[in-house]
């Protein structure tokens, strides 16, 4: 299995997303058998360090009581339906909750459910990101999600994409050049999912997951990957047509 890894803010970002969703973690405190459901509740800084809390789960005093330091594993699918995990150690009880450090990074399972290709010269998405319009090149592109370049093209001038993992952007178009059957396809939610370096002379790139799309949309999208690769096989096979 393949991991993304996310660090840094994008940490705060994920937790943030598990407490608006309310989404269920498993806990299993290494060592030992233990393991339970719980749920995010917030926040707490203390000596300069942010800390996140939990529910305080049935029984983990009786457990942990007796370890100098606490080893928790930690996993849960997050609200775009891929599993996460972490570890982290130390931490203590405050107000009836578990008060843990941040972990050095998430990992996030990479998942290949669809057919991806090389998208054609002039496919674009467009969508609104800190209250600009953007347009940003599209490096490949699936039915479950783009890969673009990390430049925003806007009223005639460009500046990179400061996107952090777990960002979600609505009302996203694909724009396909006018030789496609259809010229656009409309995506209501899409998440940056992962950030990679290989688009056009390295340029960095990032992973859109597409998480909330209409199913008329899905099917013309469908329609316009698989006709890029016929076109592709056809230019392939017969170089002179």
């Amino acid at each position: 299995m393949a991991y993304d890894q996310i660090t840094d803010n994008a940490i705060k970002k994920v937790f943030e997303s598990l407490i608006t969703s309310n989404i269920l973690v498993k806990l299993r405190l290494s060592g030992t058998d233990y393991e339970q459901l719980t749920v995010l509740t917030g926040f707490h800084k203390k000596l300069n360090r942010t800390f996140f809390l939990l529910g305080y789960p049935d029984g983990f005093k009786e457990v942990a009581g007796n370890k100098a330091a606490w080893e928790i594993d930690f996993e849960f699918t997050g609200p775009d339906r891929i599993p996460y995990s972490f570890s982290t150690t130390g931490g203590e009880i405050y107000q009836n909750q578990l008060c843990l450090p941040f972990p050095d990074l998430i990992y996030r399972n990479q998942r290949r459910k669809f057919f991806r290709i090389e998208a054609p010269e002039g496919t674009m998405v467009e969508f609104v990101y800190r209250r600009s319009g953007c347009r940003a090149q599209v490096v490949d592109i699936s039915v479950g999600g783009v890969l673009i370049a990390m430049v925003c093209h806007a009223d005639g001038d460009q500046h990179d994409l400061r996107f952090q993992i777990g960002d979600v952007l609505e009302d996203v178009d694909l724009v396909f050049p006018p030789a496609s059957d259809a010229t656009r396809a409309k995506i209501k939610k899409a998440i940056v999912v992962r950030f990679d370096r290989r688009g056009p002379n390295t340029t960095a790139c990032c992973g859109l997951e597409f998480i909330e799309i209409e199913q008329g949309q899905v099917n013309t999208l469908t329609k316009i990957i698989y006709k890029f690769q016929r076109d592709r096989l056809r230019r392939r096979l017969r170089p002179d047509l």
